[in-house]
């Protein structure tokens, strides 16, 4: 019940937060270009950077777009990921083998990485399954392989939260 509790208070203040950077229009201009680019939702791909990265102004990745070199500074709480974005190595690789965290710090190369990532993602699930969006969503935080088990029921997942977020975000954005 606890947990249930905290949950619900996580995403209030996460609402909050996110009514004031949804305005920002400061990354729109890579959101529209990488869309178009790949066939996605602009929209979407601006509320996955307020998830990730507070639209930049995470600390760690504000340190990374105010110096890409600053490594150590701009990596997530977990070590794992870099940039507006929050891609991590391993899956940038798949994309670009000479990735690194230098380059996941520059934002026009993170919303690029993410993009590519996104479109991947939307051509693995059935697009006429009425939770493909949120399969999607979920797999850019908990990966591919761990949303195939939670589909199958294997597994509860755990980006349930995430999924959460992505949701107050998007309806942010779109002016809901």
């Amino acid at each position: 019940m606890i947990e249930i509790v905290l949950s619900f208070l996580a995403i209030f203040l996460f609402s909050s937060e996110v009514s004031t950077v949804s305005q920002n229009p400061s990354y729109d201009d890579l959101f529209k270009k990488y869309a178009a680019k790949y066939g996605l939702d602009w929209q979407m791909l601006k509320a996955i950077a307020i998830v990730e990265s507070s639209l930049g102004l995470a600390p760690s990745v504000k340190r990374g777009l105010a110096n890409v070199n600053d490594v150590e500074g701009s990596k997530s709480t977990d070590g794992k990921s870099w940039g507006l974005m929050q891609v991590t190595l391993t899956t940038a690789s798949d994309y670009d083998p000479l990735v690194t965290p230098q380059k996941l710090n520059n934002p026009d190369y993170s919303v690029e990485i993410a993009s590519r990532y996104i479109k991947t993602l939307e051509n693995i699930f059935p697009r006429d399954d009425i939770r493909y969006r949120e399969w999607v969503i979920k797999s850019y935080n908990q990966g591919q392989g761990n949303t195939a088990r939670e589909r199958r029921g294997e597994i509860s997942g755990y980006a349930s939260g995430y999924w959460s977020k992505y949701l107050v975000a998007y309806k942010k954005v779109v002016g809901f």
